[in-house]
């Protein structure tokens, strides 16, 4: 975790003078134990926003297209990013997460499963919905808010521009909530629908 630590150090030097990042409602994210971090998804540089400026440490699911480069390949998993496929049911993903967080770790997912290409809030997908509810650990919404008009999905992100006028990027936090373990498949389906609601309202909230 020291190389991770050493990147964050640099991503939030680097951040911070690129953008003006602002931080709200860090105080709901928990020193310790397991949680569910789930953010929106408008932007490429998303997922170095949440590793960087959440408090805790991170591990987070990256498509396992972007592992096709080395540098991916070499650093994410040094950085907590371990692969899934897009789209489709992954029982190792599950498997891993499941394990991290009964080690106590923070993962983060986008449960939109991809960028919104407007910077709107999609609909959620179902697979996250089943692990918040089999894993029972609290389930922390975060809006990234800003990030799709620095680099939207069909743009680029210009990572050599440090100007002046710097655009501001919010990242807020909001309260925690908790579905309890539903360990059988029953329990699951019959309680997706209130749980996909209650996940996309309180994504919802942040985002605003």
């Amino acid at each position: 975790m020291i190389f991770y630590r050493f990147l964050r150090f640099l991503g939030r030097t680097y951040f911070r003078l690129r953008l003006r990042i602002r931080i709200e409602g860090e105080d709901f994210v928990p020193k310790s134990g397991p949680f569910l971090l789930i953010c929106n998804h408008v932007s490429d540089i998303d997922p170095l926003l949440t590793h960087v400026f959440c408090p805790r440490l991170l591990f987070t699911m990256a498509k396992s297209s972007v592992f096709r480069f080395w540098i991916i390949r070499f650093l994410g998993p040094k950085v907590g990013a371990y692969p899934t496929r897009r789209f489709q049911v992954d029982p190792q993903v599950a498997r891993v997460t499941l394990r991290l967080l009964a080690k106590g770790q923070a993962v983060g997912v986008f449960p939109e499963g991809e960028r919104s290409w407007d910077g709107k809030l999609k609909d959620l997908r179902i697979g996250t919905i089943k692990l918040a509810l089999k894993a029972g650990v609290p389930v922390i919404p975060c809006g990234i808010i800003g990030a799709y008009e620095v680099a939207p999905r069909w743009g680029k992100f210009n990572w050599k521009n440090i100007g002046i006028t710097r655009e501001t990027v919010v990242m807020r936090y909001g309260e925690p909530f908790v579905f309890g373990s539903h360990d059988s498949r029953l329990a699951r389906e019959k309680a997706l629908p209130a749980a996909m609601e209650k996940m996309q309202r309180a994504l919802e909230r942040v985002v605003q």
